[in-house]
């Protein structure tokens, strides 16, 4: 127990210096967290830490829609979303989507996953040839220096990569001519530098 309360006391001290130049709602809730704390209000404290930690990881996430393409040519796209997942969805990670179509009804989803158990799952997958074996967990492929797995089927394909062993880059292609291309084609034009800087 003491451990955990000196922990709390360390966590909300530094975000508290971090935050100092920030009048925002999230240095508010952190200085509110700090307060409880001095007063032997644990659990409140932990409470206005927790709000305060999901609020920037929902920054993160609506900050992850810098790196997405604009539409090519003959496609229009959607309004990115960020999202700062619970326990279930993407194992509690940080997510931007951004959605494409075209003129005959193809669709396009490019999504970025960070700070999830999922990453690790695909790390392990794409380290271990004997589980791709007879190609039906699609073919391992190099994206900028990056494993990547390529799945295709039809007009419909999958491209899931993991940057810097740390994110999760996925293309999903449907109802598209030649969809093993585009999805790379897409997964191309995305902001790597700027993805890898805002996921340090």
């Amino acid at each position: 127990m003491k451990r955990a309360v000196a922990g709390i006391a360390v966590l909300l001290l530094l975000m508290s210096l971090a935050s100092a130049a920030l009048a925002d709602e999230i240095s508010d809730q952190l200085k509110q967290g700090m307060k409880y704390y001095q007063e032997g209000k644990v659990s409140q404290a932990i409470g206005e830490v927790e709000f305060a930690l999901a609020q920037m990881k929902q920054k993160k996430a609506d900050s992850l829609g810098q790196i997405f393409p604009a539409a090519p040519s003959g496609w229009t796209a959607e309004k990115s979303e960020g999202q700062a997942a619970g326990g279930a969805m993407f194992g509690g990670g940080v997510s931007a989507t951004r959605r494409y179509k075209n003129s005959d009804r193809g669709q396009v989803k490019i999504q970025v996953i960070s700070d999830s158990p999922l990453i690790q799952s695909l790390g392990m997958m794409l380290s271990n040839p004997m589980f791709l074996q007879g190609g039906k967990q699609g073919k391992l492929v190099r994206f900028k220096g990056n494993k990547a797995l390529l799945k295709d089927r039809d007009d419909r394909a999958e491209f899931q990569a993991l940057i810097n062993n740390k994110v999760l880059l996925q293309v999903e292609a449907s109802r598209v001519k030649d969809a093993a291309q585009v999805v790379q084609d897409f997964a191309d034009k995305v902001d790597l530098d700027k993805l890898k800087e805002l996921t340090q």
